[in-house]
């Protein structure tokens, strides 16, 4: 399908930005292996891939959890992964989002970022891509109560936008942040080997609780 197919009757589009806008999860999964290394905690790939639409601290939990380790100290290990992802280099963006992106800004749709990361992590990453006048709004862990797989930040990004949740379109690479686009009402895309992809339409609950909100 076309970027434009894709859009349908949206009237705003929300994006995720970690492994979705930026192409960072090696990154952010490097980063938070060398500052859990201290502590004896191990960060699998593939067990970081499952997590990695969940909030950092929640992520950390995980971890020690599976090892069957205390918790190490988390705030000690989200500076320091967040240190380092801040002084290295600029991401690749995902084409296919760019492509996304680029066609409903031309359309004249209201863009947002919907994020489970830092608003310091997120607002770098927009700024190191040049993305500022096509993604102004950004929603990050920082305003919301919950972090995905809650809801919260792509309810506030629809406030934020003026638009009824249930005609914004979101795109999310992860379970978990496709379940919270779902969550809000919202039709939802995904990434798979490099396409977007429909990844679901939201359940009479989600749309019912979007249109309360």
């Amino acid at each position: 399908m076309t970027p434009v197919e894709l859009l349908g009757d949206a009237v705003a589009l929300v994006v995720d930005w970690d492994g979705t806008v930026a192409d960072n999860t090696a990154a952010r999964h490097g980063a938070l292996r060398a500052a859990l290394a201290p502590h004896g905690v191990a960060v699998p790939a593939d067990r970081y891939r499952a997590l990695a639409g969940l909030p950092v601290r929640e992520v950390i939990a995980q971890l020690a959890a599976d090892a069957a380790l205390p918790a190490p100290p988390v705030e000690e290990v989200v500076a320091r992964s967040r240190t380092a992802l801040l002084a290295g280099p600029a991401p690749d963006p995902i084409p296919c989002t760019l492509a996304l992106l680029h066609t409903a800004h031309r359309l004249g749709l209201p863009l947002a970022v919907a994020s489970s990361a830092s608003a310091a992590l997120v607002h770098h990453g927009i700024h190191q891509l040049g993305l500022q006048a096509l993604l102004p709004v950004s929603v990050t862990l920082d305003d919301v109560p919950q972090g995905k797989p809650a809801p919260d930040a792509y309810l506030e990004a629809a406030r934020r936008l003026g638009a009824a949740p249930t005609r914004c379109l979101a795109l999310d690479d992860a379970a978990d942040g496709i379940a919270a686009a779902l969550a809000a009402g919202m039709r939802t895309l995904t990434i798979r080997d490099g396409r977007l992809v429909p990844a679901g339409t939201p359940s009479p609950s989600g749309a019912h609780r979007a249109a309360q909100s």
